[in-house]
């Protein structure tokens, strides 16, 4: 059996944008997550170790993106999600969208964001995030 647990909607405050006035004034961001289990063969037997504390989860994602300053939100997405990844063993795959409400854009929107997506498979080959685009 294949489960997913969604997030949708988690909302937090962070420094991150290309620009020096997102850096330094801030903006809220929001994440939509969506993780895929380990496949397990039923849920019936109510047990936590085959599922993940959807709390810790969220925790993790607020501390993950507070954790430094990025320009791109395509490596805060990816670095919340190589962090879920490492931090959660019932976790094999993972999609991490976020979006801001208050780009810095010439037109009328209501927010934009990114998504991605990796899985555990991956993560041997994945390239580290960049410590000198990122500001711990």
């Amino acid at each position: 059996m294949l489960t997913t647990i969604q997030i949708a909607g988690l909302q937090t405050y962070g420094y991150h944008g290309l620009f020096e006035e997102e850096r330094s004034l801030g903006q809220k961001f929001i994440f939509d997550i969506e993780a895929e289990l380990q496949p397990v063969e039923t849920h019936r037997d109510d047990r936590l170790d085959s599922s993940v504390r959807y709390d810790a989860v969220a925790d993790t994602v607020v501390q993950l993106a507070g954790a430094a300053q990025y320009q791109t939100l395509e490596t805060l997405a990816e670095a919340v999600a190589i962090g879920l990844l490492d931090q959660f063993a019932a976790i094999d795959t993972i999609a991490v969208a976020v979006s801001k409400f208050s780009p810095p854009v010439a037109h009328t929107l209501e927010r934009l964001g990114v998504k991605i997506a990796l899985e555990r498979r991956d993560l041997p080959c994945a390239a580290p995030i960049r410590r000198d685009l990122a500001q711990a």
